[in-house]
């Protein structure tokens, strides 16, 4: 079943340009990556976002469960399929503890096409990290060591790491910091809270900055990056980083990459590209998942950060959370579009995964 909104879609890319920093005697250069937020930042978000905010120089994909066995279904790889990734590069994500669980999956994602994978070290979810995954690993240096050991010796793929402090505490960093250096990693994405943190407090700058100091390794800073005046801060706090992940941020502001590059644009310009890039998302949810339910639950999702954009947002949120069918949630939608009025900054409390 094909949903088309009335709101008009020319086809027109938008291209966002680096930019300099005019009012510094730094010189900033900047390559964005998007995080992996499960749920959020899969290839049906990736695809329509690129159409109109071509900011992101590459994606990590949200993880797989790394597994036991040569077979490699499909389905388990489906958001990393070809034919669902035609616009954003993307990087594959495993989630796992031991080397035989990674293998399988590493070869098959490298014969596939993709020569990079990423290893997931920094998940908080407690479920997750109390097997020793995510940032429990981090617990664990001895086992991170024979897991990279074994990885290097068998797997094709350059290997990158997005990880955390730690997970009780950011001594765990330091414990670790001389195995990774150890290895050839291609790049070292650092989230700077604890996993027990989960996103709790503030991200430790200091211990990013140990982290700076201490590796050889290529570093990306991910990590509350939620409008152009944080991001500002953390340039002149670091201005030799040239590489940064945005994830909560580009779900609760759209528009926040493009800022970053391009300098601020006009409210009219938000709500006409929010239009098309709305009506794109719809769509590919629509062909990427199977049942109506499951397509409109996906859209719900995304409304609750979606109607922090307008100032009657509550009332919104509720509105949209109402509908029991697409053809409903597609008539309020296009509503709210066209009638609602925009908030001059969007609501945001920092909540949800990254």
């Amino acid at each position: 079943m094909k949903f088309v909104y009335s709101y008009h879609i020319p086809i027109k890319d938008y291209f966002c340009q680096y930019k300099l920093n005019q009012n510094s005697k730094v010189h900033f250069f900047m390559i964005l990556y998007l995080a992996p937020l499960q749920g959020y930042t899969e290839s049906y978000f990736r695809n329509a976002y690129s159409k109109y905010f071509d900011c992101f120089e590459s994606a990590i994909a949200p993880f797989i469960p790394a597994g036991y066995g040569d077979t490699i279904k499909k389905s388990r790889i489906r958001d990393l399929l070809h034919e669902n990734n035609d616009k954003m590069p993307v990087v594959p994500q495993i989630i796992g503890k031991y080397a035989p669980e990674f293998i399988p999956l590493a070869k098959h994602l490298y014969h596939y096409g993709y020569k990079t994978v990423n290893i997931n070290m920094g998940c908080p979810i407690q479920s997750i990290a109390k097997k020793m995954r995510g940032s429990g690993l981090l617990v664990y240096p001895e086992i991170v060591e024979m897991l990279l050991e074994k990885l290097f010796k068998e797997v094709p793929n350059h290997i990158s790491l997005k990880m955390r402090l730690g997970y009780y505490k950011k001594q765990e960093i330091r414990d670790l910091m001389p195995i990774l250096n150890k290895f050839p990693l291609k790049e070292l994405i650092i989230h700077p809270r604890l996993g027990s943190q989960m996103y709790t407090g503030k991200p430790d700058l200091e211990a990013y900055e140990w982290c700076v100091r201490n590796t050889q390794i290529p570093i990306i800073y991910s990590g509350d990056i939620f409008d152009k005046n944080s991001f500002e801060k953390l340039q002149k706090r670091f201005p030799q980083q040239e590489k940064w992940m945005i994830g909560r941020g580009v779900i609760y502001d759209l528009f926040l990459p493009m800022t970053l590059k391009q300098g601020n644009i006009t409210t009219a310009e938000k709500i006409d590209l929010f239009g098309k890039f709305h009506a794109s998302l719809f769509q590919e949810v629509v062909e990427y998942r199977n049942r109506p339910k499951n397509q409109l639950n996906k859209m719900k999702e995304y409304w609750g950060y979606f109607s922090r954009q307008y100032k009657n947002h509550t009332q919104i949120h509720y509105q949209i959370t109402r509908s029991n069918s697409l053809e409903e949630f597609a008539e309020k939608s296009d509503r709210i579009l066209k009638q609602e009025a925009w908030r001059s900054k969007p609501l945001i409390d920092g909540f949800i995964s990254e």
